[in-house]
């Protein structure tokens, strides 16, 4: 590690050092003793500029995003509720969906009614969709070719959606050829996907 990449640290990455996506997706309310670290930990995990770390640690700890506390010789990190809102923010700015080399010819259709009421997580129910490669199916219903259940459920747990929302996977979808080349032209399936299959079909004749 160069000091270039040494000097990248910012306050951002240690909040995301201190949580992992299945913590998040658990709970954004609740305690888990993997929402903390000790500050030792984190110097075995990388190199970082000492002084830009305590920068940094001060300032999320003045927004109220962590707290630091010793637990016997060791300086503790620890996320409060508000510090794990603001990971799963990031998380899901940055979320992707897994994308195998075989696609095994399933359908995930996820399918919604939101109240109006909550009609703000509904219009970015549909932009995360759409933002992660669904395409629409039909009003309210979005459908995708790849396992995506952890990333549909982490975006209901975080905007309290999940009794809004099914997740159906689909062995059979009548015209589905249009939409295999709908995906091939958006580059979410690739072209050797599909002649794979086809050519596992014809062996199978």
């Amino acid at each position: 590690m160069n000091d270039k990449e040494i000097a990248r640290l910012t306050a951002r990455q240690i909040l995301m050092f201190l949580v992992d996506f299945a913590i998040v997706s658990y709970s954004m309310a609740h305690k888990s003793p993997m929402a903390r670290k000790s500050i030792r930990d984190y110097w075995r995990w990388r190199r970082f500029d000492q002084a830009r770390f305590s920068s940094s640690i001060y300032r999320l700890k003045k927004q109220k995003l962590i707290r630091v506390y010793l637990e016997g010789k060791d300086k503790y990190l620890e996320l409060t509720p508000k510090g794990l809102e603001r990971v799963g923010k990031y998380t899901i700015a940055e979320m992707a969906i897994d994308r195998p080399k075989i696609w095994d010819q399933k359908w995930r259709i996820v399918i919604f009614d939101i109240p109006d009421r909550r009609r703000t997580s509904r219009d970015i129910l549909r932009e995360k969709l759409q933002r992660l490669g669904f395409i629409l199916l039909q009003e309210s219903v979005f459908i995708f070719p790849f396992e995506c259940k952890r990333e549909i459920d982490y975006i209901c747990d975080y905007y309290l959606i999940k009794s809004y929302l099914k997740y159906i996977v689909a062995d059979i979808l009548e015209g589905d050829q249009e939409l295999i080349e709908e995906f091939i032209d958006k580059e979410v399936l690739l072209p050797s996907m599909i002649k794979k299959i086809k050519e596992i079909k014809e062996i199978k004749e």
